[in-house]
């Protein structure tokens, strides 16, 4: 298993909401939507400035947000709260 990168603060990052809980940054029904590390608390969690595709807010402030890794997963796999994660290397 390779080591995550451990975030710093204006690192770009995917912010995947969660759908239920986060309907402000999930409104364009996109699965992730970007964000810029605006202070990391340490291993893998960050407060984020998130940039959904919403017509009323240009950016939303998440705090604490833990990393994909740090999740706890429902009993299909399935992360239950919003996380973050690096955008893929093509």
């Amino acid at each position: 298993m390779n080591e995550i990168q451990s975030p710093t603060c204006g690192r770009i990052v995917h912010f995947f909401p969660n759908k239920e809980s986060d309907k402000l940054c999930a409104c364009n029904n996109a699965d992730f939507v970007p964000a810029i590390i605006v202070q990391n608390w340490g291993n893998l969690c960050s407060n984020l400035s998130v940039f959904p595709m919403n017509p009323d807010v240009t950016n939303v402030l998440r705090y604490s947000v833990p990393h994909l890794s740090e999740v706890a997963k429902n009993d299909e796999g399935l992360p239950v709260i919003s996380y973050w994660d690096w955008p893929a290397r093509n």
